[in-house]
């Protein structure tokens, strides 16, 4: 949660939160973007291809093969987690742009049919977010190191039960879930940022570092 000096500042001067968010976006579009992603895939599939051809044959694969496959896998991983992150943060801001909107009476004039308004959201207070980090590393180590998002999720919804806070039911349009599932997943964008979470894991996998489990 944002401290009411940074708050201040960015009422005071909106544009400077408009700078931060372009700020944002260009560098995990950074990471996203990059013309060799196609190439290095290609030779991902045929290192591992190589390896696997190898281990079956009974044949020692060289040290150096098995670095560049993680080199690889390590740079694609970051690419896709950029993506992630840009996808989400567009479906966040286009809910929180609609809001502004209806706030300042910008919305299309009424037709025939009654669209559903979007749902403001709430000031309650939400689950802090260092309790979601501590409750995903928990969450893994319980299931084995590794997990679909999911079963994350679940284990998470069973340990916060009767704890869950006003502003954590708030249900989100834009991303189809509760406020704390969807802060939950933010939070998870940041562990593999600073390394609690490793990055490159299967898609709608969750799963620790080494040094984690």
């Amino acid at each position: 949660m944002s401290s009411s000096g940074e708050v201040e500042r960015y009422v005071k001067d909106p544009s400077s939160l408009m700078e931060l968010c372009h700020e944002v976006i260009e560098r995990l579009d950074a990471e996203r973007e990059n013309g060799e992603t196609a190439a290095m895939e290609v030779q991902l599939r045929e290192i591992a291809c190589a390896i696997d051809k190898l281990d079956k044959q009974g044949v020692p694969v060289p040290d150096a093969l098995r670095a560049e496959k993680t080199r690889l896998a390590a740079t694609l991983g970051v690419s896709a987690e950029a993506t992630q992150a840009l996808n989400h943060l567009a479906d966040e801001l286009e809910e929180l742009l609609n809001e502004l909107k209806e706030r300042i009476g910008r919305t299309p004039e009424a037709t025939s049919v009654k669209k559903k308004p979007h749902a403001k959201r709430s000031k309650s207070l939400k689950t802090d977010k260092r309790i979601l980090h501590q409750l995903i590393i928990e969450a893994l180590r319980h299931l084995g190191g590794s997990a679909p998002k999911n079963d994350v999720l679940k284990y998470m919804e069973e340990k916060l039960h009767g704890k869950l806070l006003p502003g954590d039911l708030e249900w989100r349009e834009a991303t189809n879930d509760q406020a704390w599932q969807n802060n939950a997943c933010w939070e998870r964008y940041a562990m593999t940022q600073d390394g609690t979470l490793k990055t490159g894991s299967p898609r709608g996998i969750w799963e620790l570092s080494e040094d984690q489990r």
